[in-house]
């Protein structure tokens, strides 16, 4: 996959909030040595679409946590790593990304029911493979994963057991938007799907 602007930017977004988390845990650690192995990663990244997969962003973040683990897998141990990940979940970054992002718009829904559709996104064999509904009167949508690009990234890096702890992105994700998610399986813990129920807030008459 072609490091690009998603590439360059990632680093930027999120480089200061986990050196300032890494600098008493691993004191050594440099950000061009994660970014070396960041830049691995996505390289060694089969092609997902592109800037045209709505879910690619998510991809270069989950690199660049796994690169942060690849640098110095001897200091960032499960607790580590899973503290890094709160951390940048609810980092000013994230807040200003996300909080008072609409989440249920008739443009997103309508896009993230085509992609489930899309023969050429799912032709490649490392994307995400989904299903998608959704109801706009409450708003909720259901979003049923059988098949996930961080998932194959991770076991291809010899990093799959850290996936489990990346999930909670997707739920500071929608609580940061105001939503809220319910999900009881997931396929980093060797469930079948992904099983996404996201409840927007009530709609003013």
């Amino acid at each position: 996959m072609k490091y690009g602007m998603f590439g360059i930017m990632m680093p930027l977004l999120v480089q200061k909030t986990a050196m300032t988390y890494l600098a008493d845990i691993a004191p050594d650690i440099k950000a061009s040595d994660i970014k070396k192995e960041f830049k691995g990663i996505i390289e060694r990244q089969t092609d997902i679409g592109g800037r045209k997969n709505n879910l690619i962003l998510g991809l270069y973040l989950a690199a660049y946590l796994l690169a942060v683990y690849k640098t110095c897998p001897q200091k960032i141990t499960d607790e580590v790593f899973k503290g890094l990940v709160h951390t940048l979940c609810y980092s000013d970054i994230m807040r200003k990304m996300s909080e008072g992002k609409e989440f249920f718009t008739e443009k997103n829904m309508k896009t993230r029911e085509r992609l489930a559709e899309d023969p050429v996104f799912n032709s490649y064999p490392e994307n995400w493979k989904y299903t998608f509904s959704y109801d706009m009167k409450i708003p909720e949508c259901t979003i049923t994963y059988s098949e996930c690009a961080i998932c194959h990234m991770a076991k291809r890096e010899g990093c799959a057991h850290l996936v489990k702890y990346m999930c909670v992105i997707d739920f500071a994700n929608q609580e940061l938007m105001g939503n809220k998610l319910i999900r009881t399986k997931t396929l980093a813990n060797n469930d079948s799907c992904c099983d996404f129920h996201i409840i927007g807030k009530k709609r003013n008459p």
